[in-house]
Order: structure tokens, then sequence, then C-alpha cells
């Protein structure tokens, strides 16, 4: 008497090559479709950036108007960085900015550590807010 699984009572694995064709084709489909979702978000958070940088300028604008110059200046600055942010997301492949983003955390990890921990903060708020 034969029997379909293992003497561990598992199933036993399909060894056919079929078998292993077709699963190996459903992880590519799956893979094509988070670096999709991935390409998607890239644009998302450059677009949100450039947004950001638009509306720090328009506050720096209406410093400058109110005789705060020197304050405007610091917000002409960050409107400047968080704009530089947003050209490097747009420009960059997504596995440039992986690769980034670990060239970070491991020259800086301190920096890495308060990213994620402010970051945190800002989710967590912005998912109350929407209750």
């Amino acid at each position: 008497m034969t029997s379909d699984t293992t003497s561990a009572g598992m199933p036993a694995i399909a060894s056919t090559p079929g078998a292993l064709d077709g699963a190996a084709v459903q992880l590519g489909k799956a893979a094509t479709g988070v670096k999709s979702l991935v390409v998607d978000s890239k644009a998302q958070v450059a677009s949100t950036l450039g947004g950001l940088a638009d509306a720090v300028r328009d506050i720096a604008t209406k410093l400058d108007g109110n005789g705060a110059a020197p304050l405007a200046g610091y917000v002409h600055s960050a409107a400047d960085s968080v704009a530089d942010w947003a050209a490097t997301v747009e420009h960059k492949s997504v596995d440039e900015l992986v690769d980034d983003a670990r060239s970070l955390v491991r020259s800086n990890p301190a920096l890495a550590v308060g990213l994620a921990v402010a970051t945190g903060f800002v989710v967590a708020r912005i998912a109350r807010s929407g209750r």
C-alpha cells in the first residue's frame, strides 16, 4: 500500500518539473506586482514631497511679506531641501534608494532610529485623525 505522506505525516512535496515551473511563474508574477506597487509608491512619495516643498515655499513667502526675513531664509532653505529630496526620489531607482537607506543606517544608526520613531509618531497621528 502506498501513501501520499512522508514518514513524518507531512504531504509529499511535488517533485515534478511542471509543479515547480508553475510555482516559479506564480512567484514571478507576485514579484512583478510588488515591484509595480513600489514604483507607484515611489512616484506618489516624490509627488507628495514636491507638494510639501511648494507649501513650505508659500509659508516662506508669507514670512518675507510680514517682515520676518531671517526666519523666511531658514524656511526657504528647508523648502529647497525638501525639493531636493523629491528630485532624488523621482530620479533614482528603487534599488538605489534602498542602497542609500542601508548606507544611512550603517553610517548613522542613531539618526535612523530617530527617523523611525518620528515616522511612527507621524503615522500614528495621521491614523488617529482619520477616525
